[in-house]
């Protein structure tokens, strides 16, 4: 197989080296809150997957190009769609099937991979006959209560890391679109977006990428074009290439683009693992070489985008933050107690004594600070949800206007241009709300914080003025308390809080239940279609009923769900605000308590501690610049292989 991540692996493990020099200094030092920070750094650099999505409208071979990617049948295919459930393929090195529901209180349950096929599809009822659609429906009630399936096999294309999340298919007004562009596809590493040679690039699937693909996650689409054996030779499969890139280079700028037959890779995979292909009638099944079939190609590609672009992203934010705290260490810890040592002075004791009480009412601050916060991001969520609610009720009157408009058309072009009206505002809605709600937060914050800030300046300045004995030039300096602020990192990871404030699967949860209702009752729809044709009902008066509905139960969803969400970042904001001030707290206390037991060494024992010191110091400097010339290593293959 041409998929492999080792280069990634082998950056990994020395930066989990230097994580593990780092949290042995810091346990010297008795830096309990710093070292159990790095333990997770070290833990999430150790998890980390890469999630590759792939994404597809229905009819373009998405199992079968999952499972030719895995080299084995792992999901279940056939002629109708098959994926009304979000699935995920994990390595594991027993096989498995595990349904999580969306109903918290109920457990996840295995089942047997037969039983897994049945339940995805379906038999479609028979229109008129109450009992295979009494029978259809219960299948959907299932199908809807059930978040996402679970796959775990020893896959050797999974096992460095990486996790296979096979999307439903989207058509025009399926709510799993916005649902697949908003969450699945910013919080995955690379999205494959699957075409059909025969098909190539329908208006849904160019407004999919036009209208609905945010702009931060142009770079990490793979366009793979399926069927490469469905078409007459090389001069046909260099047309669809070359009619690709000239519809995608405007949208995708630079896209990748790859012609493959998924079938064939298939068939040529599970040939190499010694499976015997015959016919219906026991005759040998051709099989192409896995060379012809463009699966090495992407697969190649694929592995230096993960392993040097998105490897590099994964690697750089544990780099920086183990810097942070390498400065620290040096700067609350070294630098800190060098100073305490060498600038001795009298009544020390009574000056830390003072210390306490301050302390306190800091404490006593900091405990008010987030009562106001949690008070006024209340409030504000309010007026937000009101706000959001407002705009989905516009964009829902806007493709009303635009049905009337194009009542003239079929059914099936209404919804076409519908889609084309509405998708772009609710591109623009959801980068509009992430805004919205990381500004307004950020906004409380540090309107909230200037007492607070305020004052930890003024202890950070006299526990300074302490050690430095008052010196100017060598104490702590801050022009103006604006200038300072302890929740500088709350700040600026808010920016990426809306995708982060729930798990992966808790914010799919909604888009996964709205396919199990829209594709399955879609498809039941297309048979009432022809039933009402033959009975005389008005086809478009149901149609536009239908989008009436939908445009509710999604409003009313989405609503539901950003409150939902902006309770979770609330709620995480909050805590880590908690966490900064009892930190700083416990920090200084170390200091104080550094200080008393310093003031009571004499002659060797101060020469002593100063070597220790020195022998850290040294310590830290190294484990820092082997950290610096990994990032910056990072940053020249990220760079190279773009």
């Amino acid at each position: 197989m041409s998929f492999g991540l080792q280069i990634y692996k082998q950056k990994r493990a020395q930066v989990i080296q230097q994580l593990d020099q780092l949290q042995i200094i810091l346990k010297e030092i008795n830096f309990s809150t710093e070292q159990e920070k790095v333990k997770d750094i070290r833990e999430q650099v150790l998890n980390d997957l890469f999630q590759i999505v792939v994404v597809g409208e229905f009819n373009r071979g998405k199992s079968t190009f999952i499972n030719a990617l895995l080299g084995q049948k792992i999901l279940p295919s056939a002629a109708k769609p098959t994926t009304a459930l979000l699935n995920v393929v994990n390595y594991s090195e027993d096989a498995y099937v595990k349904l999580h529901y969306k109903n918290e209180a109920t457990p996840a349950r295995t089942i047997s991979e037969e039983t897994f096929k049945k339940i995805v599809a379906p038999p479609d009822p028979f229109p008129g006959d109450p009992q295979s659609e009494k029978v259809y429906e219960q299948q959907v009630a299932l199908l809807k209560s059930i978040r996402f399936a679970e796959i775990g096999h020893p896959l050797s294309f999974c096992e460095s890391g990486v996790q296979i999340i096979d999307t439903p298919g989207t058509n025009d007004l399926d709510p799993a679109r916005e649902q697949v562009t908003n969450s699945i596809i910013p919080k995955s590493d690379a999205a494959i977006l699957l075409l059909s040679a025969l098909k190539i690039l329908s208006k849904s699937e160019l407004s999919f990428l036009r209208d609905r693909l945010l702009a931060n996650d142009i770079q990490k689409i793979f366009i793979v074009i399926n069927f490469k054996d469905e078409l007459d030779g090389e001069e046909a499969a260099q047309k669809v290439i070359n009619y690709a890139y000239e519809h995608l280079k405007d949208i995708l700028h630079e896209p990748k683009i790859f012609l493959v037959s998924a079938k064939q890779a298939l068939q040529a995979r599970r040939k190499e693992a010694g499976e015997e292909l015959v016919g219906r009638r026991g005759r040998p099944v051709p099989v192409w070489d896995i060379k012809d079939t463009g699966f090495l190609e992407l697969e190649s590609s694929l592995a230096d985008f993960l392993q040097y672009d998105r490897g590099a992203v994964k690697l750089q934010k544990p780099i920086q933050l183990a810097k942070k705290t390498i400065k620290i260490v040096q700067e609350k810890s070294i630098q800190f107690e060098k100073q305490a040592l060498l600038n001795r002075q009298e009544g020390l004791q009574e000056k830390i004594a003072s210390f306490r009480p301050k302390l306190d009412a800091v404490k006593q601050i900091g405990d008010e600070t987030v009562r106001s916060i949690t008070s006024h991001l209340k409030r504000e969520g309010d007026e937000l949800a009101s706000w959001y609610d407002a705009e989905q009720r516009s964009i829902s009157r806007h493709g009303l206007a635009t049905f009337e408009d194009n009542r003239h058309l079929s059914t099936n072009q209404i919804a076409r241009e519908v889609e084309d009206a509405i998708a772009p505002l609710e591109r623009n809605l959801h980068e509009t709300k992430t805004k919205k709600v990381s500004e307004t937060i950020k906004c409380v914050i540090e309107r909230q914080s200037k007492q607070m800030n305020a004052e930890w300046l003024k202890l950070e300045g006299d526990i300074s003025d302490v050690i430095y004995l008052g010196n100017d030039e060598t104490s702590l300096q801050f022009n103006t308390a604006d200038d300072y602020s302890l929740f500088d990192d709350i700040l600026n990871e808010l920016d990426h809080a809306w995708i982060r404030s729930n798990s992966f699967f808790g914010k799919v949860a909604i888009g996964a239940g709205a396919v199990a209702t829209l594709v399955i009752g879609g498809a039941f729809s297309l048979l009432k279609a022809g039933w009402n044709w033959f009975t005389g009902v008005d086809e478009k008066a149901n149609f536009k009923k239908e989008l009436i509905q939908q445009f509710e139960s999604t409003r009313k969803q989405k609503v539901s769900t950003f409150k939902s969400e902006y309770a979770a970042i609330v709620k995480d904001v909050t805590k880590q605000y908690q966490k900064v001030i009892q930190d700083n707290v416990q920090q200084m206390e170390r200091q104080l308590q550094v200080l008393k037991e310093h003031a009571q060494l004499e002659g060797v024992d101060i020469e002593k501690e100063l070597e220790i010191l020195n022998r850290r110091e040294k310590v830290l400097g190294g484990i820092e610049r082997e950290l610096e010339q990994l990032n910056g290593e990072l940053q020249t293959e990220k760079l190279g292989v773009r």
